[in-house]
């Protein structure tokens, strides 16, 4: 971006000079460029029939990973539109959330619920590295990169936030684990713009908030009763937004803790789910249910629905691809989709 300013810069400076000193410049009004109707503009069928693609994440080569819940693989949207799929090493693993890990080696990481393990894959592929966590009845679900360059992870079946460390002796790993209150049953987990982790916690109707340190632990009420938040995202007004699904809201959540504001979706929507911000500051979500793409513009918090081509796509978490346009899975739909909001 910088050196886009810096050429057009060059380029205007030229053409006043070409113009001559004092050369008025009465030619007519420049032309704006066009601004895309917001869609669904591709679509890539996943080969493995029915196989329930749960999470989607960029990866540190510039391709798409994703994970497949049903079929228990890992699969790959490359910058071509073609798609690869890597069977994981464990049946029926159930991998869910899905990130890119740290340096140097900066593999793709993942969450298999039903086996209480995390696992991480290369970016070329196999082979994969599988580490279980020490309690059999953690369930986790999310994960995330944190500022210390250690993978963090959701737990649903123990309530907790575990800490992953890789380590120079076997098992490789260092797991820690951080309780949290009552029932939390925490699900999406983000790196925040203070550098702590921030996770949604829809049990007990809080936004969870973890320094990389391990403490302190704080957890903060959402202000609407019942809201059960779901997706969380960092916004560049050094917030966080998080999706209310019950309250069917988009809400704002300050880094001290303060809940700023909450937005309706609109009197549509059904199932809000996961959601991204886009290259333009407007925020980008999934409407499980309603079968849609949402758009709500950060500055007059308008929302506005987009049709997804194949019914009861099922659409749930998205990402920003190496092209910054928006990418989703169809979980129901078996399907990877872009959704384009600006011209490339």
């Amino acid at each position: 971006m910088p050196t886009a300013r810096i050429l057009l810069a060059f380029l205007s400076v030229g053409f006043l000079a070409a113009c001559g000193k004092g050369t008025p410049i009465t030619s007519g009004t420049a032309t704006p460029a066009p601004t895309p109707t917001p869609a669904v503009t591709a679509q890539y069928p996943i080969p493995t029939a029915s196989s329930g693609p749960a999470g989607i994440a960029l990866g540190s080569d510039g391709n798409l990973w994703f994970s497949e819940f049903t079929a228990s693989k890992i699969g790959q949207l490359n910058l071509l539109g073609q798609i690869s799929e890597n069977v994981t090493p464990s049946h029926d693993s159930t991998p869910n959330g899905i990130a890119s890990g740290p340096g140097p080696s900066l593999n793709v990481w993942f969450t298999e619920t039903r086996l209480w393990k995390v696992a991480q894959i290369t970016t070329n592929g196999p082979p994969y590295t599988e580490y279980t966590f020490p309690n059999p009845a953690a369930r986790p679900v999310g994960i995330a990169l944190g500022a210390d360059g250690n993978m963090w992870v959701t737990d649903t079946g123990t309530n907790s936030i575990w800490r992953v460390e890789q380590i120079k002796k076997k098992p490789f790993v260092k797991f820690t684990q951080f309780h949290l209150t009552g029932n939390a049953q925490p699900q999406s987990i983000t790196n925040g713009p203070d550098g702590a982790l921030w996770f949604t916690e829809p049990g007990t109707n809080a936004i969870g908030r973890l320094p990389v340190s391990g403490k302190p632990l704080s957890e903060y009420p959402v202000t609407t009763p019942g809201s059960h938040p779901m997706g969380i995202a960092p916004g560049t007004d050094n917030a966080l937004w998080f999706i209310e699904q019950h309250a069917k809201q988009i809400a704002r959540i300050a880094v001290t803790g303060n809940v700023t504001a909450e937005y309706s979706l609109g009197t549509q929507s059904m199932l809000p789910d996961q959601l991204v911000q886009g290259i333009d500051g407007n925020f980008y979500f999934t409407d499980t249910k309603l079968n849609k793409i949402g758009q709500f513009f950060f500055r007059s918090h308008r929302v506005l629905y987009y049709s997804i081509p194949t019914a009861n796509s099922g659409p749930t978490a998205l990402t920003l691809g190496n092209d910054s346009e928006v990418y989703f899975v169809e979980s129901l739909g078996n399907k990877i989709a872009q959704f384009r909001y600006f011209n490339v």
